[in-house]
């Protein structure tokens, strides 16, 4: 009954794929055919293409492949029935499972589910059904794929750690990773409870399916030499035939690797030797002794024959592999300037076999940038100063992915509007204004200040709130107060007999924050400040004509009678 469970349990991993699986003579579909499969890379794309054009996979409609749909226990019983090579009645219309109907939803399935309980791979849920639209984990599919392959036992053997991964499915996950059936994720875990999507299963099932079809032409090999030995038994004038050493077997089996990977050899002839080469000559039993796991570093080719004594050298065998180089991303990125227009780059300068991602994966880009995430250019204008801290990770597209992730950090240096405003803002409140000119003003943003007006302009800006200190002040709030002051100015030059300044208008009043003056009133109110400002410099004790608020005083009053 365990094993039933546990059986159960492996179709569970095959039976998550929303695709039509179709072997009609003369199909030609291939990678090109869908949208979604453009951008992978070559060595990715032929094995999509020997799994298409075997028609074990299609797309979810025309055009679209569904690169990372999920996948149900219907539509990946179909897939597993194919694979095995499975005999399909497709005329069956009635399922041993209570929960399989050749009317539902997943009708279609019905044949294909039978003819995986009657091979004995599965026996359902439990209680008599199947759950056809139950999900499958990336877990459950890893142990599916060692299951395939024929190597359970080697699973149980072997232990392993990753959080992500149920207790028993460790042992599955830790084969499958070393056999590059799957790969693990940009995190280096393997997220083996989330469901599995239609890439994994592309993938793990290309890599089974050459160790499956390698295994089929051994076998069919044995039995033609068995055969042949036993058709000259008795046969007193034949010599007996020597048997041939079975062809050497590598995992994995060549393709696109990381650096480090670890290739094992085998042998299917029992206490067979195993010599290879990596420079590209021949092996022969002067080569290099298979002793242990061969370490890939650099992109090699692998060629190795078995020899067992008494028997015939096995043909030599040949294994390719590719070694993804690492991608390698700028250390440091262009400086920033607050509110200046910004351009740089964290795009990679080398490694990396497919088209690469970039995301920000710790902290936030300053305030006012942007990442292109196809191009990993950064653009904006930074509207805040001061330090930055960000990590940009790059992922590309191959299989397995290359990664890397770089941390950028610095300081983006204050615009000189901000700086000279601030230099103004700590003369008003210290009252120290050495060093602040027309100019710093003019570099703040701040119009109308002149070598001729700039003392006044600061003692008013310094004694402005007194006898509090509303500051710091922004670049608008010290624009109104100069603007302020100038107009005040022009008034005072026009009543001034010796000021030489012409009649201020209805407009300078009011930007000189006067209230109270039209046009109706304005020669009336001018005589009016006149005659007080004349009495202001005849008679110490009459009427004051000094500040802004004198002259506000004087226009109220002639408002009010």
């Amino acid at each position: 009954m365990m094993r039933k469970k546990m059986l159960g349990l492996l179709i569970a991993v095959l039976l998550c794929f929303h695709f039509s699986v179709s072997f009609a003579a003369g199909a030609t579909k291939s990678s090109a055919d869908f949208t979604d499969l453009k951008d992978l890379d070559a060595a990715t794309k032929a094995k999509f293409d020997k799994m298409i054009s075997a028609g074990v996979f299609d797309g979810v409609s025309e055009g679209t492949f569904g690169l990372k749909e999920e996948m149900n226990r219907a539509q990946f019983a179909k897939v597993a029935a194919l694979t095995k090579g499975l005999e399909v009645n497709k005329d069956l219309k009635t399922s041993s499972f209570s929960d399989v109907k050749a009317d539902g939803p997943n009708g279609y399935a019905l044949p294909y589910i039978e003819a995986l309980k009657s091979a004995g791979i599965t026996d359902g849920s439990g209680e008599g059904k199947y759950n056809p639209a139950g999900k499958v984990t990336k877990e459950q599919l890893a142990t599916f794929l060692v299951r395939l392959i024929d190597q359970d036992a080697e699973a149980k053997a072997k232990t392993a750690s990753d959080s992500t991964v149920s207790n028993w499915a460790q042992g599955y996950v830790a084969l499958a990773l070393e056999l590059k059936l799957l790969n693990n994720g940009t995190d280096g875990k393997f997220g083996g409870q989330a469901n599995a999507t239609r890439d994994l299963l592309v993938l793990g099932s290309y890599e089974a399916k050459g160790q499956l079809e390698a295994q089929a032409e051994q076998k069919k090999k044995e039995e033609e030499e068995k055969k042949q030995q036993q058709g000259q038994t008795g046969s007193p004038a034949t010599q007996p035939v020597q048997a041939t050493v079975d062809t050497p077997m590598a995992l994995p089996a060549g393709g696109t690797v990381t650096s480090g990977t670890h290739v094992t050899l085998t042998s299917a002839t029992a206490s067979a030797a195993i010599y290879y080469t990596t420079d590209l000559s021949e092996p022969t039993t002067s080569s290099t002794p298979y002793t242990g796991l061969i370490i890939i570093t650099s992109s090699t080719t692998i060629k190795a024959i078995a020899v067992k004594p008494g028997s015939k050298n096995s043909s030599v065998a040949i294994f390719e592999y590719t070694v993804a180089m690492p991608i390698v991303l700028p250390d440091s990125i262009s400086p920033l300037t607050q509110d200046q227009p910004y351009t740089s780059t964290v795009a990679k300068l080398s490694g990396g076999t497919g088209a690469v991602t970039y995301a920000v994966t710790n902290g936030t880009l300053p305030a006012g940038l942007t990442l292109n995430p196809s191009t990993g250019a950064i653009t904006g204008t930074p509207s805040v100063s001061g330090a930055y801290h960000f990590t940009i990770g790059a992922t590309d597209s191959a299989t397995p992915p290359a990664t890397a992730t770089m941390q950028y950090t610095g300081n983006i240096t204050p615009s000189l509007s901000k700086m000279s405003l601030d230099l103004i803002n700590e003369a008003s409140a210290s009252g120290v204004w050495t060093g602040v000119t027309e100019t710093t003003f003019t570099d703040a943003g701040i119009t109308g200040v002149t070598s001729e007006n700039l003392y006044g302009i600061q003692g008013i800006l310094q004694d402005y709130d007194y006898p509090s200190t509303a500051l710091p002040k922004t670049l608008l709030e010290i624009q109104a107060i100069v603007d302020e002051t100038i107009n005040v100015a022009a008034i005072y030059a026009f009543l001034n007999p010796f000021g030489g300044g012409s009649a201020p208008t209805v407009e300078v009043f009011a930007r000189a924050g006067i209230t109270g003056v039209d046009a109706a009133n304005l020669d009336a109110i001018l005589d009016e400040l006149s005659l007080a400002y004349q009495e202001s410099r005849n008679n110490p004790f009459g009427t004051p004509m000094s500040t802004k608020q004198d002259i506000q005083d004087v226009v109220d009053l002639f408002l009010i009678v």
